[in-house]
């Protein structure tokens, strides 16, 4: 399932991409040193002459993509690359890729990451089961609009998240919005990783009474989800979800779908009153809905991960250390578009993890496009070699703020329940797990345990056979049958 991604011009960039020449960044420093200093004629002369130059350096920097990164990285400056602003508000930047969070100063302790490009191996695809009945591909806004970003530069989202983490990626305000982690749970929303929470099989309790009286975020989670067990070694994973656009009642509710890759238990012997056991690690990515993180009600392209079961580590997207991207097409935290519709056009993407032979890292792809990795430096439990089981589902939270009895309204999926099958109900299929030899086969899935079964549910799809191992899943919400008790 690829993707095209030839550059398009943005509705309203700041600076348009013309003939594929790249200028870079002490060009537009020294436009506007001239355009405040000089005449409008003297400015472009000099700008002319400046561009030329810049042309010169960028095309003898272009023999591969590790030396752009290695020289952008060194002459970028602090004011940014290539600006775009998207048909869907989002502003986004050409950002070196040295530049992200997960390769700063501060987040390595000093330390020289070897940086990856491209993974060492791939994974053997077998003939295809996942029929796509009609679907098609669902790019994102940035691909669209956009295409990419120049070699040696990641895409990053700037400025609309209510967190305030505009410009993030340059040290000085990145210390600014991260160096006080003690104090960001007296901030609402002031730390994205509130907002995550375990994978779905650990959030039920063995005597049915749901509670998260211990968790650090109070706010019910409910899934509607399946389980892989992992028979064999398990060293990736691929599934093919179809992206809707769920209603969300409240800012700090989101509904997502994603996968889960997980090594560990939650609740240990000795974990401390309160805490959960820093045993459990995941890897996950998704589509959310979740304006109190994006600023609006777009399904968005998300990442997330933790070493020690959510409790001091791991985040979401690029906002911390952990997730290391090279992608120059894909846009972390980005609109996907466009939606799948009830009954006509199903719209879908395709995720596909892999733990890299050579280096260990967790390779993540999208439609087939090598997005970036996880280091496996960043685990502490089996998954720095490989996951012990997989979950894949939806997942909604219930900020309680109506009072009463009344469910949240926030939909999952499509809204509409399973049993409404294809071309109505959200769902997830062709997953495969791959094996130590990067060979990818079919899972057997279960159901797992729903918080809220009367809300929110799955159901194991028989309904068309040649799209593997397969489940429809959602619900609406608030409903007679749908109440916060039921």
């Amino acid at each position: 399932m690829g993707v095209s991604c030839r550059p398009r011009h943005a509705k309203s960039p700041r600076l348009l991409l013309q003939g594929g020449v790249v200028l870079q960044v002490f060009v537009f420093g020294l436009l506007f040193h001239h355009v405040a200093h000089h005449s409008a004629a003297e400015a472009a002369r000099e700008f002319a002459t400046a561009a030329a130059d810049a042309q010169k350096t960028f095309r003898a920097r272009s023999k591969s993509s590790e030396n752009v990164a290695d020289q952008m990285d060194s002459t970028d400056g602090k004011d940014g690359g290539l600006n775009f602003t998207l048909s869907d508000g989002d502003q986004v930047s050409c950002v070196p890729i040295k530049r992200q969070p997960s390769l700063t100063k501060r987040m390595t302790g000093g330390r020289t990451v070897p940086l990856q490009l491209s993974p060492s191996s791939s994974v053997k695809r077998r003939h295809s089961t996942a029929s796509s009945r009609g679907a098609k591909i669902a790019n994102q806004t940035f691909q669209v609009e956009v295409g990419s970003c120049p070699d040696g530069t990641i895409p990053v989202r700037r400025s609309r998240d209510i967190y305030n983490l505009t410009d993030f990626f340059f040290e000085t305000q990145f210390e600014r919005h991260f160096s006080d982690q003690d104090n960001a749970s007296t901030r609402r929303n002031s730390n994205p990783r509130i907002r995550k929470h375990a994978p779905p099989s650990f959030t039920r309790p063995s005597d049915g009474n749901y509670t998260e009286s211990n968790d650090s975020d109070s706010t019910p989670h409910e899934h509607a989800f399946v389980i892989v067990n992992g028979t064999e070694t398990i060293k990736g994973m691929e599934v093919v979800l179809n992206i809707w656009e769920p209603y969300v009642e409240n800012e700090d509710e989101f509904s997502l779908a994603q996968f889960w890759l997980i090594s560990g238990s939650y609740k240990g012997q000795n974990a401390p009153v309160g805490k959960y056991s820093s045993i459990l690690n995941t890897i996950e990515a998704g589509w959310q809905v979740f304006e109190g993180l994006y600023g609006d009600n777009r399904s968005r392209l998300f990442l997330f991960w933790t070493a020690d079961a959510y409790n001091d580590t791991g985040c979401y997207n690029l906002y911390c250390d952990g997730f290391v991207q090279v992608s120059n097409k894909v846009l972390v935290g980005g609109s996907f578009t466009p939606m799948s519709q009830l009954n006509s056009t199903q719209y879908e993407i395709d995720l596909l993890v892999f733990r890299d032979k050579s280096s260990g890292n967790w390779w993540l792809l999208l439609n087939d496009e090598p997005v970036g990795y996880w280091p496996s430096e960043l685990f502490t439990s089996q998954l720095r070699d490989s996951a012990t089981y997989m979950e894949f589902g939806g997942e909604i939270t219930d900020d309680e703020s109506t009072g009463g009895h009344r469910h949240t309204r926030t939909q999952m999926g499509s809204g509409f329940e399973p049993q409404a099958g294809h071309k109505l109900a959200a769902y997830q299929r062709n997953i495969q797990y791959v094996d130590e030899h990067l060979r990818l086969h079919d899972a057997r899935i279960r159901l797992g345990p729903a918080e809220a079964p009367s809300c929110y549910s799955a159901l194991i799809s028989h309904e068309i056979p040649d799209w593997g191992a397969n489940f429809f899943y959602g619900g609406r919400g608030s409903s007679p049958r749908c109440s916060r008790h039921a």
